[in-house]
């Protein structure tokens, strides 16, 4: 199977001497595509560091990050931000939509963004694919908080991405439209092959994925495979344990 995102001995740190914090210490993560991960871990664990780094939203100290076959780790900020705008697709806690533009402009932005004219034929369907045929014309404040997300799922997605990123996208979600989103997700998995990786606190999202790769002060603390949400629920009640395996 071919592997839409890798990386390898991740390390990241902060500050220098005494007051050095390592947010990321050697992880390493391959992630085939057509897979759900979802990465989970306390506050503090490096989730977000992590994430970052994927995104090329930060730069690790070392290790490498390789989207399909091209190792992006060294690559300059111009060179990550085409990266991010053409071949990842991010989705954020908070939706991150431009107020001012209508759902279909802001499906279309990452295109406008690269220079080019979006195609409206596939910003629809991207549209209708999220459930919100009619809903185009709309402004963000017109539309609940999960259609909010469905259209920043569908921005993710014009560009045909090599992997979807999502930082806690359930977070500011009510129950319902949290399920709504996460059937989404799904979906994109099993029924267009899209390769996917979730951060998130909750057993629940993580029940949808594939496997969940726990992380505890910045390493990895485990793997759970065709996770329920009680099995997550009960791992997350044994971090205690989890910290204890990681500092031996």
């Amino acid at each position: 199977m071919a592997t839409a995102l890798s990386v390898r001995d991740l390390t990241r740190s902060f500050g220098e001497g005494e007051h050095v914090v390592h947010a990321l210490r050697g992880v390493s993560l391959d992630l085939p595509a057509g897979s759900f991960t979802a990465i989970m871990g306390p506050s503090g664990s490096g989730k977000s560091t992590l994430l970052a780094c994927l995104a090329g939203l930060d730069a690790p100290t070392s290790g490498s990050v390789t989207v399909e076959s091209d190792d992006v780790t060294g690559w300059s900020e111009a060179r990550r931000t085409v990266l991010r705008r053409n071949r990842l697709g991010i989705v954020f806690q908070h939706f991150q939509l431009i107020p001012y533009l209508t759902a279909e402009q802001n499906v279309g932005l990452p295109v406008r963004l690269a220079g080019r004219r979006p195609d409206r034929h596939r910003v629809m369907s991207l549209l209708d694919a999220v459930g919100l045929d009619g809903r185009g014309g709309h402004l963000p404040g017109q539309l609940s908080g999960g259609q909010q997300q469905r259209v920043a799922i569908a921005r993710a997605l014009v560009n045909e991405p090599a992997v979807v990123l999502a930082d806690e996208p359930t977070g500011a979600l009510d129950s319902q439209s949290a399920r709504s989103v996460l059937a989404l997700l799904r979906g994109l998995v099993d029924q267009a092959g899209q390769t996917v990786l979730m951060v998130t606190h909750d057993p629940v999202a993580a029940s949808y994925a594939d496997r969940v790769v726990f992380l505890v002060d910045g390493a990895e603390a485990g793997r759970m495979t065709s996770p329920t949400v009680d099995a997550v629920a009960t791992q997350l009640a044994h971090l205690d344990d989890l910290t204890r395996g990681v500092s031996a």
